[in-house]
């Protein structure tokens, strides 16, 4: 055998040579096979494993079979890390754009409150002032401060309090009304916002504002705001205050007389001793409001609502209380000479000491029952009934 392959070898050698010489045998050339071109292998862009297939139910082992994956753990890792980088990224930049803009916010606030201080310290020294548009100039610069600021807004309410009190303790001159910056400085704290006022509350006791007009406000209508607020003894003589909110307010000894306070709401209002005679109020609200020993003469409360109020030993002589509500209400001692009582509710009204029969009372006057069977009380009521029916 080692002799035929060294014999094999030789032929094959002399092939090639006379092949190279461009001399091949036909023979030669017909009992070798052609050599095939080299294939190139495609460079794939993913590895590839080799599945095991299966056996064959005789127990043979099949070829190995290609099997493709999706990313691996590394390029997995790598993109997390990404994703993680990119949203570590925006995060720090979130909060770098919030920390700037909170020191923005914080330089602004320093900036705006300095601002404030020097308004105010102007307007303050402007109060002070000889001109009276100069001092109108600085009640109005206050009023600004309060809208414009809620921490300040006490502060100047309480400045522009004590300017009133400190320029209105005399009366005026005869002939003068109230001047100009004291009505702008009262007209300001009666149309304040309340809901800023904190420990601020109203304090004008003692001051002489006669006549002073606070109207509601001429396009919103909110009444002027004296819920709460100090008038002990103040001079209010023929002040137009309709619709004004009085409620819960200190009026002891206030001087009211002539003033117009119709639909004002003065319920549980402190008016001891306070002089409303010739007032005008028609519709106004003093439920469990105290007028103990108040002179309310001539008065007119027609369709007032008085339930619980408190009218021991007050003066309501010639009074109109046509329609009024006065249930519940303590009126021992009052004087209801001469005061019309048409349509006036009395049930339950504690009447002790009260002489009925000076009054003028009608077959509508609703009174408690022990007095609607009082001879005297009915005979009365004929009386004026009677006078009614000859004048018409």
């Amino acid at each position: 055998m080692i002799l035929m392959s060294h014999r094999r070898s030789q032929q094959l050698r002399r092939a090639g040579e006379r092949a190279s010489r461009g001399r091949r045998s036909p023979t030669l050339a017909r009992r070798l096979p052609a050599v095939p071109p080299p294939r190139t292998t495609p460079t794939t862009a993913r590895p590839v494993t080799l599945r095991q297939a299966p056996a064959d139910p005789e127990g043979n082992s099949q070829p190995d079979v290609p099997q493709q994956h999706g990313l691996d753990w590394a390029r997995r890792i790598e993109l997390v890390a990404v994703v993680l980088g990119v949203l570590l990224s925006s995060l720090i930049a979130a909060v770098g754009i919030w920390y700037s803009n909170d020191q923005v916010s914080q330089e602004m606030g320093i900036a705006q409150q300095g601002q404030i201080t020097d308004r105010y310290t102007k307007a303050v020294e402007n109060l002070g002032d000889d001109a009276m548009d100069v001092r109108l100039g600085g009640i109005y610069a206050l009023q600004r401060i309060m809208e414009d600021s809620s921490r300040d807004h006490p502060t100047v309410a309480d400045v522009l309090a004590t300017y009133v009190r400190t320029h209105a303790n005399k009366p005026p001159k005869s002939g003068d009304g109230v001047p100009a910056d004291l009505h702008a400085a009262v007209t300001i704290l009666t149309h304040r916002d309340t809901t800023r006022d904190k420990a601020f509350y109203l304090d004008l006791r003692g001051t002489h504002l006669p006549g002073v007009e606070l109207w509601p406000r001429r396009y919103s209508g909110q009444p002027a705001d004296l819920s709460d607020a100090v008038l002990t003894g103040a001079k209010l003589r023929g002040a137009k205050l309709l619709h004004a909110n009085l409620s819960g307010a200190s009026l002891s000894g206030v001087e009211l007389s002539g003033a117009d306070l119709q639909s004002a709401d003065l319920s549980e209002a402190s008016l001891p001793s306070a002089n409303l005679s010739g007032a005008d109020l028609a519709g106004v609200d003093l439920t469990r409001a105290n007028l103990l020993g108040a002179k309310l003469t001539r008065v007119n409360l027609s369709s007032a609502d008085l339930t619980g109020a408190a009218l021991v030993a007050t003066d309501l002589s010639e009074a109109i209380l046509a329609d009024a509500d006065l249930r519940g209400a303590n009126m021992s001692g009052a004087d209801l000479t001469g005061a019309d009582l048409q349509g006036t509710d009395l049930t339950d009204t504690i009447l002790a000491d009260v002489d009925l029969t000076e009054a003028n009372l009608y077959s509508d006057t609703k009174l408690p029952p022990h007095l609607a069977r009082d001879p005297d009380i009915k005979a009365r009521i004929a009386e004026l009934e009677e006078k009614i029916a000859k004048d018409h």
